[in-house]
């Protein structure tokens, strides 16, 4: 209880020395405020920009999702046969990945046209798909329901759209019975809405999701392309394999030795060919975290001079106090831990105020970008929030060290004496 009384007893000394001198004080602990609230600032904000941009991408770019899309065969092959990309290689590879745990999605997705409800007319892309398109694209449904096996089996004439087109042409009905749209010469029942997924900047053209159709698979080859070729067919690997990296590599191989023997030994594919721009974009935020970090270690370090400079002037200051204390029987050892103790309250001070604006600061920066963009959550890192005040704190420790020893070093005799 003893220890404890002296350092509250410590923490109110130091509470109301900062309270004589604010300016002083709001210096010394700024700092201490700016490095450990960029950690917290900075690391909540990229989070959100990540949870963003996952939210808001229109595209499959998953690490965990092989890519196949139809190429151009290498020259010494363009003579040879070949066959496109089709619905039977998307089973063929169903059935080789199979035990590798993955499963392989056809995509039909090149037709875009006019899309007309009575006088209303908005042009869409219409997609081609399965019943795990929705997993596949993390696309969420609004209302109604999604394609389903039912509806592949039986080619049936009935599809989901997107948030715009259900804005749009529908005029945002809440009861879909009965209501339905004619894309081409086709009448297709809406049996569903997709939930709004704004791009991150929106444009014109139909590549958004909410201005696509989302129709059956086997009704779209059969009733739009009369054909079984697919545009791409995509992989996505499951955790059973282990290591997400080996298994997508292992996944990459079977792919392409299935496709190969499927095609006549002819290359006139490509496999992950568009991962270049997600590992951009990996190096990106890799950069700027570690941008971060350093632009908070600059301003601890700065902080933490500012802390023993003004911990300098404080034991100048209380010079008489020291040789008064050491007169009344305390040790060298007692006045190291009690301006050591003093840095640590003064650097933790700030890093708690660094904490606690910087979360605010998240929280409002959030809002307004919300605001701007549509969609962006605020996020608090713990391993930021430890950061902050740990790193904080120790600065403060580490940079009052010297002027603690010189405290401890003083002559009391001589301490008495100064005036």
């Amino acid at each position: 209880m003893s220890v404890f009384a002296s350092i509250m007893d410590l923490l109110s000394s130091v509470l109301d020395s900062f309270w004589q001198r604010k300016v002083r004080a709001f210096l010394t602990l700024l700092g201490m405020i700016i490095g450990s609230g960029s950690v917290v600032l900075l690391s909540g904000l990229l989070a959100g920009g990540e949870d963003a941009l996952s939210s808001t991408q229109q595209f499959v770019e998953e690490k965990d999702v092989i890519e196949i899309e139809n190429s151009t065969a290498p020259e010494r092959q363009r003579n040879r046969t070949q066959r496109a990309l089709d619905y039977l290689d998307q089973g063929a590879l169903d059935h080789s990945l199979a035990t590798g745990g993955a499963a392989a999605e056809g995509e039909l997705m090149d037709w875009r046209h006019k899309a007309r409800v009575g006088e209303l007319v908005k042009n869409v892309m219409v997609l081609g798909a399965s019943a795990q398109a929705l997993d596949l694209y993390h696309v969420k449904l609004l209302r109604g329901r999604f394609i389903d096996e039912h509806d592949l089996r039986q080619r049936s004439r009935v599809c989901v759209v997107g948030y715009e087109v259900w804005k749009d042409l529908l005029e945002s009905t809440t009861d879909l019975t009965g209501r339905a749209i004619t894309i081409g010469d086709v009448r297709w029942q809406v049996v569903g809405v997709l939930a709004h997924k704004p791009p991150m900047v929106a444009g014109p053209g139909t590549w958004m999701w909410d201005r696509r159709v989302v129709v059956p698979a086997t009704t779209f080859q059969g009733v739009i392309r009369h054909s079984r070729k697919v545009d791409s067919i995509f992989i996505r690997i499951t955790p059973q394999l282990g290591d997400l990296l080996k298994a997508v590599q292992r996944g990459r191989s079977w792919a392409k030795a299935t496709l190969l023997g499927r095609h006549y030994e002819v290359e006139n594919f490509k496999i992950d060919s568009d991962k270049d721009s997600q590992q951009q974009t990996e190096v990106i935020f890799l950069v700027i975290n570690v941008l971060m970090l350093c632009t908070a270690a600059l301003s601890l370090f700065v902080g933490g001079i500012n802390i023993m400079n003004i911990m300098l002037v404080t034991v100048t200051e209380r010079t008489r106090e020291i040789g008064i204390r050491r007169a009344l029987g305390a040790t060298r050892g007692d006045i190291l831990r009690q301006f050591l103790l003093e840095a640590g309250i003064i650097a933790g001070l700030g890093g708690l105020c660094g904490v606690l604006g910087g979360m605010a600061l998240v929280l409002l920066i959030s809002k307004i970008l919300t605001v701007v963009l549509g969609s962006w959550t605020a996020h608090y890192k713990m391993w930021a929030i430890v950061l902050g005040l740990s790193s904080s704190t120790f600065t403060g420790l580490f940079f009052g060290l010297y002027p603690a020893w010189r405290a401890a070093r003083l002559d009391p005799v001589e301490a008495l004496r100064y005036e």
